[in-house]
């Protein structure tokens, strides 16, 4: 285990490029690079922590539309939430797209980077530090003389011969080894339970929303005016970390990127399974911080060519006291202004939608389509 850990921490590196393609508002360029650029590390300071996010929320600030939607089905789930003014999210393995939320490691990268190592005497070399006894001296540089001791001692119990075989063993067992905590990196982060997703749109007026999202025309959709969602969630509060309340609302509003390529997330996962590695050897961690942002940009890539017409946004939210389950509700907070009754929504549902909607005390509109007009558009009009 102790050669797995040394050669993974000089592949760590493999490069995170990733091209944005161009979009539609200046915006959300912007945005797109800002993020990008962005780093929090996960040992930083409450003012730390502040600082970046205040830098990415005075972008979104001024850039939030002033009205966001968001199709539902007439189900009991949707019209419960509509009634207790609440926000469904769920993880995003629960979503029909199978590469949403789907990252990108670049395996190849890292068996290049292996190869060319082993082809250019890497291993001879780190097999002349361990049969020297140079490493111990390396170990403890990093973690001290006890530590070091205690290595020393385990070490001795064996002879050269089977270290030997032990070390080119495990440089066999290294790409395998990788390769299965790397998938297991891909499929965790679709099914991660502690980020949950709300999707928005900008267009209510999209057909192709009210036929894939809104049960072929026979749901509702939901409009959110968000512009002070982000002032009241505990990102922007100091004293966010020296809080006591189980429902802090980690909760963030951004605007989906759409790309031609998937996050590139290799750099961050080899962190975290090299972290995992150390933990497990009761190895005290000497790598650099991991990207706490990383578990907001691996959910906001989607295929520009198939998705960009959706002009998303996406609610992410990471809770601690909602982990149990897939699915998971955060509260509106007074954001939801109005709801618009699809065409061909079947009058039960609408007369029993429309009593919680004077209750509540939000705008109401009928959608149409006009059979009278040559225009492919909905109409839309206000009722009483």
């Amino acid at each position: 285990m102790l050669i797995i850990r040394f050669l993974l921490l000089l592949f760590l590196k493999c490069g995170n490029s990733i091209f944005i393609m161009e979009m539609n508002k200046d915006f959300k360029d912007d945005f797109a690079t800002l993020l990008a650029n962005s780093y929090l590390s996960s040992d930083a300071t409450v003012e730390e922590s502040y600082k970046v996010w205040t830098e990415l929320n005075t972008l979104l600030f001024s850039n939030i539309p002033q009205k966001l939607f968001r199709f539902r089905t007439c189900n009991a789930d949707s019209i419960i939430s509509f009634q207790e003014g609440t926000i469904s999210t769920c993880i995003a393995n629960a979503f029909k797209d199978r590469y949403d939320s789907l990252i990108y490691i670049n395996k190849h990268g890292i068996e290049k980077n292996i190869q060319d190592f082993i082809k250019g005497g890497g291993v001879n070399a780190i097999w002349d530090v361990f049969e020297k006894g140079y490493i111990y001296q390396i170990f403890e540089s990093f973690f001290g003389k006890e530590q070091m001791e205690e290595l020393k001692n385990e070490d001795a119990k064996f002879s050269i011969e089977d270290k030997k075989k032990s070390f080119y063993s495990n440089l066999q067992n290294l790409q395998p080894f990788l390769d299965l905590r790397i998938k297991g990196y891909i499929d965790y982060m679709r099914n991660d339970r502690f980020t949950k997703i709300a999707c928005f749109t900008e267009d209510v007026k999209s057909l192709y929303m009210w036929d894939l999202y809104a049960d072929g025309y026979k749901g509702f959709a939901l409009e959110y005016d968000f512009s002070k969602f982000h002032i009241q969630g505990c990102h922007t509060c100091l004293k966010n970390k020296d809080c006591d309340n189980v429902n802090k609302n980690f909760s963030n509003l951004f605007p989906v990127i759409y790309s031609d390529k998937r996050y590139d997330a290799t750099t961050n996962v080899i962190n975290i399974i090299l972290r995992e590695i150390l933990q497990d050897m009761r190895v005290p961690n000497v790598l650099p911080p991991i990207d706490q942002l990383f578990w907001y940009k691996a959910y906001l890539y989607k295929d520009i060519k198939a998705y960009s017409h959706e002009r998303e946004w996406r609610i992410i939210t990471r809770c601690q006291s909602q982990q149990d389950a897939d699915y998971a509700t955060i509260p509106d907070l007074g954001c939801l202004k109005a709801i618009y009754y699809g065409p061909n929504m079947e009058k039960r549902y609408k007369k029993f939608i429309r009593i919680i909607a004077k209750e509540r005390k939000v705008a109401e509109y009928d959608v149409f389509v006009d059979e009278y007009d040559s225009n492919y558009e909905l109409k839309i009009v206000p009722l009483e």
